[in-house]
């Protein structure tokens, strides 16, 4: 069951990070990322409090994300910025609440990796739970800068490498916790 809720994980956070929109439709919503984090929490709840914690907020999130399949891409007539007033209302419920499930799923995994005395995992759970955080807070910081086209390019651009970079550590992550907690918990 722990390699299998680790699994969720891994593949939870290709869909919910992995942002790509053909004529404004996501080609990998993030609707599938957060029910495979439900099967996740629901595989591990046994292991952590904080995995049950989630559940309510991974649910509203799912909701959430549903009216983000699809975005209406800005007008290419009209000059100046597009502001989406229910879009940004949509995005900062979003924002909270993708802290609040990730948070859980770290201090989850922190608690499981204490029970297991595996003080490496803990402390690498803490960290990537940092990672997150940063990475969420530079995506919020991205509304201030384009204000500032050329500041707003490179920062895009960074975001994205960012966004491929801690994608991949979080995977690696969720897979070594499944394989090492999964061994210790036998």
């Amino acid at each position: 069951m722990i390699q299998e809720g680790f699994s969720k994980f891994f593949w939870g956070f290709l869909f919910i990070l992995f942002d790509f929109r053909i004529q404004g439709v996501d080609v990998a919503p993030d609707v599938i990322g957060y029910i495979l984090f439900m099967v996740g929490f629901k595989a591990l709840a046994e292991h952590s409090v904080h995995f049950v914690k989630a559940k309510p907020y991974n649910i509203a999130m799912m909701i959430v994300s549903i009216l983000s399949i699809y975005e209406q891409p800005a007008p290419t007539q009209v000059s100046g910025i597009h502001v989406d007033p229910l879009g940004l209302v949509i995005g900062f419920v979003s924002f909270v609440l993708i802290l609040l499930v990730v948070y859980h799923l770290f201090m989850g995994i922190q608690d499981m990796a204490s029970k297991q005395q595996r003080f490496d995992i803990k402390q690498e759970a803490a960290q990537k739970w940092s990672y997150f955080l940063v990475f969420q807070i530079a995506t919020l910081l991205l509304f201030v800068l384009i204000f500032i086209p050329p500041l707003f390019i490179v920062a895009v651009i960074g975001l994205i490498i960012a966004m491929i970079v801690l994608m991949v550590v979080l995977m690696r992550f969720m897979s070594k916790c499944g394989r090492e907690l999964q061994r210790e918990g036998l």
